[in-house]
C-alpha cells in the first residue's frame, strides 16, 4: 500500500513557528514527499497531516503500547479485526509481559515503530490501555512517524501517543475503541463513519449506555451554555496531566476539549481539573465536552461528606465563560465514539451535541 502525507497548515503557536525555522525545519524540506496543500496563511506553523482512509481487507498493526494482554485476549482482538473486515498482524511480542508493561520499554517502542514503517500496514490499533505509554515517548521517531503517516487508535492510556504525536508532528490520531474494547453497533458505526467512510460533516448521534437509567455517571447535562468551533484535543484526564511540563503537553488554545476518567474520586478529579487550569492553557479552551466519568461519583457511605462528581464538574468548569456539557458517549464504557484529534468540530452545550466539520482522514 502506498501512503502519502496530506497536511493542512494550522494557525498555532507562533513562537515554535520560528524556532522551527531556526531549526532549519523548513516547507522544502518535505518536497520529496506527495504533499496536498489547503488553506496556507503566513502564521502557521503546525502541518497537519491526515491519514489515509482504512478500507475492507487492509491489514491493521496491532501493539500493546501500554499494559499486556493475555493469549486469550488477543484472540479475540483478532477475532474483531477480522469481523470488522480487516486483517491482522502482529509480532509475537504484542503478547510480551514485564511486570504491568506489555514487554519493556524498548519492545514496545519498537513494535510501535515496526507498524508505522511497515509499507504493508494500513493503520495500527492498541489492544488495550492500562500504563506504560508516556514512558516510550523519548524512545518513538517522531520524523519516521511523521514520514509514514497512518491511522493509530486506542484511548485511555494511549491518550500519551496521540496527544505526543499530534504535538510533534501534526498527525491526525483516533481516540477510540482498543483490541479488547466491546466493538457493538454503536461503537462499530462511528468507527467506520470516522476511519473509512469520511464525510466532510458528520454529528455524532447520542445513544445512552444500556442499563444505565439508575446510574448518574451515564447523565448528559450542560454545565455552561453556548456554541463554540476549534479543533478536537484531549483524552484521559490522568494522562492529560500527566504530560504537562512536558515537550508533549498539550496545547488548549483555541481547541475543544474533550475529556473521560474512571474510577477516580471526585476530589481527585478536582485535584486534576485544578492542575490543569493552573499549569496549562486550559482556560484559553474554546470550549470543553466532557465524555463518560464512569465509576467516578461518590460512595453511598460517602454522601454528606464529599462533593458529588456532578457538583466538581460544575464548580470548576461553570466559571470559564466556555460552553461545556458532560455525557457525551466516549471513555471507559461500551458505547464510544471514534474521536480524532486535530480536526475541526463544532459544539452546542445547550443541545450537547458535537459535529465534525471536516474529514478526519482522506
Amino acid at each position: 500500500m502506498a501512503f502519502s502525507i496530506k497536511p493542512v497548515l494550522v494557525k498555532n503557536n507562533r513562537r515554535r513557528f520560528i524556532k522551527s525555522l531556526v531549526a532549519g525545519t523548513t516547507v522544502t524540506a518535505l518536497a520529496p514527499i506527495n504533499i496536498a496543500w489547503k488553506d496556507i496563511e503566513p502564521t502557521a506553523d503546525i502541518f497537519k497531516i491526515l491519514p489515509k482512509h482504512l478500507e475492507k481487507g487492509d491489514t491493521l498493526g496491532l501493539v500493546s503500547p501500554g499494559g499486556f494482554i493475555t493469549e486469550e485476549q488477543l484472540a479475540e482482538t483478532i477475532k474483531t479485526v477480522e469481523k470488522l473486515g480487516f486483517k491482522a498482524y502482529y509480532r509475537a511480542s504484542v503478547t510480551a509481559r514485564e511486570g504491568y508493561f506489555g514487554g519493556s520499554d524498548k519492545v514496545r517502542a519498537d513494535d510501535l515503530m515496526h507498524m508505522f514503517t511497515n509499507k504493508n500496514v494500513g493503520g495500527i490499533l492498541c489492544t488495550r490501555g492500562g500504563y506504560g505509554s508516556n514512558r516510550i515517548l523519548d524512545l518513538l521517531d517522531f520524523e519516521a512517524i511523521k514520514q509514514n503517516p497512518k491511522v493509530l487508535i486506542g484511548y485511555s492510556d494511549i491518550t500519551s501517543l496521540l496527544v505526543a504525536i499530534y504535538q510533534k508532528t501534526g498527525l491526525v490520531g483516533f481516540h477510540g475503541p482498543v483490541g479488547i474494547s466491546t466493538f457493538n453497533e454503536y461503537s462499530t458505526k462511528s468507527f467506520e463513519k470516522v476511519l473509512y467512510k469520511p464525510k466532510k460533516r458528520y454529528k455524532y448521534a447520542y445513544e445512552r449506555e444500556k442499563d444505565s437509567e439508575n446510574n448518574s455517571d451515564f447523565d448528559k447535562y450542560t454545565i455552561s451554555p453556548g456554541k463554540a468551533e476549534g479543533e478536537l484535543i484531549g483524552g484521559n484526564l490522568v494522562l492529560l496531566r500527566t504530560l504537562i511540563g512536558t515537550e508533549y503537553e498539550p496545547d488548549f488554545e483555541n481547541k475543544i476539549v474533550f475529556i473521560e476518567e474512571i474510577r477516580e474520586k471526585p476530589y481527585k478529579i478536582d485535584r486534576m481539573l485544578t492542575h490543569l487550569l493552573m499549569a496549562t492553557n486550559l482556560a484559553k479552551a474554546k470550549g470543553i465536552v466532557l465524555g463518560i466519568f464512569n465509576k467516578c461519583d461518590i460512595d453511598t457511605e460517602d454522601a454528606g461528606e464529599s462533593f458529588t462528581l456532578k457538583e466538581v464538574l460544575i464548580e470548576r468548569l461553570s466559571t470559564l465563560n466556555m460552553p461545556c456539557f458532560y455525557g457525551m458517549p466516549f471513555g471507559h464504557v461500551s458505547n464510544k465514539i471514534t474521536l480524532p484529534l486535530g480536526i475541526t468540530a463544532k459544539m452546542n452545550a445547550d443541545k450537547q451535541s458535537l459535529i465534525l466539520t471536516e474529514a478526519a482522514v482522506y
